[in-house]
Parts: C-alpha cells; sequence; structure tokens
C-alpha cells in the first residue's frame, strides 16, 4: 500500500498523551491504535512534548516517576516498532510556522509548538493526512482552517473515515 493509499492519521500531544494515561477520549485514541489499517504519525516535536507532558504529570501528582520512565520507555517502543511514525521538523516548517502565527497569532492563541506542529501536518498535506486527533479546542479550530479533518477524541462522536 503506497502512501497516498494508506489511512494515515496526525496525533497531536493533547491527543497521543491519552494512549498512555487513562483519560477523556482515551477509548477513541485506543480504537486508532487498535486499526491495523491506520498508520499513525507524531512529529518528533511531539515526543519531546509528551515527556514534557507526563513529567507536569509527575509535579502534579497524577502518575508517579516510576510512570513517567515507565511512558516514556513505551512511547519510545511504539516509535521503534513502527506502531508510530515519526515526521521530523525541518527548515522549511520553520519558515511556515512563522507565517502561521503572522497568519493567525495576531488575532487568535497560536503557541509556539502548535505553530511547528501544524507547520509539519501542512507539509505532510491533506491529500497524505486523513484525520488529525487534537483534543484542544482552540488548535483543532485552527487546523481546521487549514483544511484538515480533525478527530477531537474528547467530543462526542469520532469524525472521520
Amino acid at each position: 500500500m503506497s502512501e497516498a493509499e494508506a489511512y494515515i492519521v496526525f496525533f497531536d500531544t493533547s491527543a497521543l498523551v491519552k494512549r498512555y494515561h487513562r483519560e477523556v477520549g482515551t477509548e477513541v485514541v485506543e480504537a486508532a491504535f487498535s486499526d491495523s489499517s491506520i498508520t499513525r504519525m507524531i512529529s518528533d516535536l511531539g515526543v519531546i512534548e509528551c515527556y514534557s507532558a507526563f513529567a507536569r504529570k509527575v509535579r502534579t501528582g497524577d502518575i508517579t516517576e516510576e510512570d513517567f520512565r515507565a511512558t516514556i520507555k513505551e512511547l519510545a517502543e511504539d516509535i521503534q516498532s513502527g506502531t508510530i511514525r515519526l515526521a521530523f521538523f525541518g527548515n522549511s516548517d520553520k519558515r511556515e510556522a512563522a507565517i502561521l502565527i503572522e497568519k493567525y497569532g495576531l488575532s487568535r492563541n497560536l503557541r509556539t509548538l502548535d505553530a511547528m506542529q501544524l507547520a509539519v501536518i501542512k507539509r505532510l498535506g491533506a491529500q497524505v493526512i486523513r484525520d488529525v486527533y487534537c483534543a484542544d479546542r482552540p488548535f483543532v479550530d485552527l487546523i481546521e482552517a487549514e483544511g484538515f479533518s480533525v478527530v477531537n477524541p474528547e467530543a462526542s462522536p469520532k469524525r472521520g473515515r
């Protein structure tokens, strides 16, 4: 199956963390991971964001340090096994992120890392990315404004496919 024929979904960190920590929307994310016809992608920035998200969970007492270590190990195993594919943030993405901040940042809350994630999503394109999984409502709106189909795992019934 070629990349053009594959059902590729991109996970923003706000949705990806639900794979490793049970919370609202976990079942929707689990369904995407159990579907063998789906190719799952994240940006390499998403790995760092996951580390940060789970470190925050340690600081807030939601998980232990041991849970943190087990979680980052599970994420690494998902990447090494090909369960999750990485899209790397490059120089063209840096320029696009700046353009996105100029386009949206003056009137909407587009954070730096979200602009960087969206730049990667845009480079891959709507012809490659069928759905973007994202649980950050303001970011969902911006992703949709750029022409992508979004599945918010925290919203009622899953859209997409």
